[in-house]
């Protein structure tokens, strides 16, 4: 791990070989891009805006405790503990504007440390602790959770990805990508209702509108795969403990027809799911839990 300076920012670098990876432990242990030589898969922009880095359209946000958009009584941003407290549910958790500590570092891994706090506990009455992962290797970057429950008292939780793939919207049509699911799924954004729908098709290239905004329920993580043969280039995903209840929830999106990003994001929960309990975790006092994704590239030789 070396420390360097990214638009006047500190941030953590680990590198495999060629391939590096940089990491903003102040800013919710976003990492933020990922490069091997002719290709940077995770991008940053140059423009990001680092008032409001939890807006910027570039990197990996670690989102934590919920997901997505969470409702209690109708009204989106908040959620009813067991008490009756109505409390904040921020887009995504607190954990992406959170600034975190630095426990271990390597040249190829650093892990990241968030424990509850005055700001925290306001929205999630839990003393938890979370530590995120990351390690590179020449092909691939392995991110782990581990949430551990330092309370007397169970805790729901879930955690999840929002990987920005660099995909220029000019090339969306060349790239494919490979969901095999159960169902489909949309949220009603006036009341956090999901409906699921039968899973019509398993591919089709990113230009497709239809991949936009869509969960895709229970789906083989290691059957993932995005691909542009005309590049050369792939981009598959990994559960190293190989438990498909990990990541019940895999949701693609884009933000505008001209971004120059796709995401596809492993969660290990639906949206408002402190209601709706789709693949809510809880954890017993004196717990841990850790779940891992791996994403694996390959590019044609001629490619790079």
């Amino acid at each position: 791990m070396n420390l360097e300076i990214l638009d006047n920012q500190p941030v953590l670098k680990i590198q495999a070989g060629n391939a590096t990876a940089l990491i903003s432990p102040a800013h919710g242990a976003r990492l933020l891009s990922w490069n091997v030589p002719g290709w940077d898969i995770i991008h940053w922009p140059a423009n990001a805006d680092w008032d409001r880095v939890p807006k910027v359209r570039g990197g990996d946000l670690v989102l934590f405790p919920f997901i997505a958009r969470t409702y209690a009584n109708g009204r989106i941003g908040s959620w009813i503990d067991e008490s009756g407290v109505q409390r904040p549910a921020p887009m995504h958790g607190f954990a992406k504007d959170s600034p975190f500590r630095i426990v271990e570092a390597s040249a190829d891994s650093v892990t990241l440390r968030l424990d509850a706090n005055e700001s925290t506990t306001a929205c999630y009455p839990f003393p938890f602790r979370l530590e995120v992962t990351h390690h590179i290797e020449p092909d691939a970057l392995l991110t782990s959770f581990r949430v551990t429950n330092r309370g007397n008292s169970p805790m729901p939780w879930s955690a999840g990805h929002h990987y920005y793939f660099h995909i220029p919207a000019a090339e969306r049509a060349e790239w494919k990508l490979s969901v095999p699911c159960e169902k489909w799924g949309r949220q009603n954004f006036a009341d956090g209702s999901i409906a699921f729908d039968t899973a019509e098709q398993q591919s089709a290239p990113l230009s497709d509108p239809a991949w936009i905004d869509r969960f895709h329920s229970n789906p083989d993580l290691a059957s993932i795969v995005l691909s542009n043969a005309t590049a050369g280039k792939t981009i598959s995903f990994e559960n190293p403990a190989n438990r498909p209840a990990d990541w019940p929830c895999v949701t693609t999106w884009t933000e505008k027809p001209d971004s120059d990003f796709f995401c596809v994001e492993p969660w290990s929960a639906f949206p408002n799911a402190i209601q709706n309990r789709l693949g809510l975790r809880s954890l017993a006092p004196g717990a841990s839990n850790e779940i891992s994704c791996r994403i694996r590239i390959k590019q044609a030789a001629q490619s790079i």
